[in-house]
């Protein structure tokens, strides 16, 4: 894998904090990811499914099959 000096210096700097730092570290960064989701938001590729309206057909009896 190929990385960039700053890259490098990142990963040595991470290698180089305490137990205790690098917990803080990650869980701010875990916070981070996590303010970045959509919540509810449905894919770009995908439509969302609303059923709020009713369908009268189905409503009116069960079917039955043999």
């Amino acid at each position: 894998m190929d990385l960039t000096l700053d890259e490098h210096k990142l990963i040595v700097g991470f290698r180089r904090l305490g137990p205790a730092a690098k917990r803080e570290l990650l869980d701010h960064l875990s916070l981070l990811l996590k303010k970045g989701e959509p919540e509810s938001d449905p894919p770009a590729d995908r439509c969302p499914l609303d059923r709020e309206e009713e369908r009268p057909e189905a409503a009116k009896e069960p079917i039955f099959t043999e």
